[in-house]
């Protein structure tokens, strides 16, 4: 059996258990044994074609199949499987003066990149973690994913993501058309109690920061305490 690790933002398809065992030769045959068994997964993880979402990673054993053979990627029993979707960017608490001074500074020293991150929370603990951008890193085809299955393990200790940040480069702090696809996970928010921050970087210099909530139709925009705040920003 295969065991597999499923995000938060799918469990509702398998009734809230962050991880299932199904048997599989390779991972083609996991995503087909995995949506036949749980139907709901069905389109979450791959599209009509059976190929996997950009939006969502797979890593076999901590290594990413891009790096492997793909979705021909070989099983056996006791491998681990982990279903990650990427983080696009609750509580009253935007982000504490300590946090966004953390994010500004990240967003300028990784200029002209992109930057991002995560903010989790379990009651009033709080922990930030800094995250390579995985579309500066396309092309490196990286085999230790250890951002993304870090914040896993922090949600099996009890952690659930507060908020998602990342940087515009020369561009405004405003939720873009392709922020908000990447948010979407078959028309319905990954993370819907999240808050999504933005940080305009203009010419290496943070301009502004705004943040962004789920409302149950669309993202609008919150007040970030020490930032100018005028509504939606375009």
């Amino acid at each position: 059996m295969v065991s597999v690790y499923i995000p938060t933002p799918f469990r509702r398809a398998t009734a809230n258990r962050d991880r299932v065992e199904v048997p599989a030769p390779d991972v083609a045959g996991l995503l087909e044994e995995l949506e036949r068994t749980y139907t709901g997964l069905k389109g979450l993880v791959r599209d009509e074609r059976g190929q996997v979402h950009a939006h969502v990673a797979l890593y076999v054993n901590g290594e990413a199949i891009d790096g492997l053979r793909g979705l021909a990627t070989p099983l056996k029993d006791g491998d681990e499987v982990s279903i990650i979707p990427a983080l696009a960017g609750g509580g009253e608490t935007v982000v504490t003066p300590d946090e966004r001074d953390v994010i500004r500074a990240q967003a300028a020293e990784e200029y002209p990149h992109e930057s991002c991150g995560v903010i989790l929370a379990r009651g009033a603990e709080r922990k930030l973690l800094r995250c390579r951008n995985a579309q500066n890193e396309l092309h490196a085809r990286d085999p230790q994913p250890k951002d993304l299955l870090r914040i896993g393990d922090l949600e099996r200790e009890g952690f659930g993501v507060a908020v998602i940040y990342h940087s515009h480069v020369d561009a405004g702090a405003y939720f873009s058309e392709t922020d908000r696809r990447q948010a979407l996970v078959g028309g319905e928010p990954a993370y819907p109690t999240a808050v999504y921050v933005v940080t305009s970087v203009l010419a290496g210099r943070v301009d502004a920061m705004a943040a962004f909530r789920w409302n149950g139709s669309d993202f609008v925009s919150l007040p970030i305490p020490g930032e100018p705040f005028s509504g939606d920003k375009e």
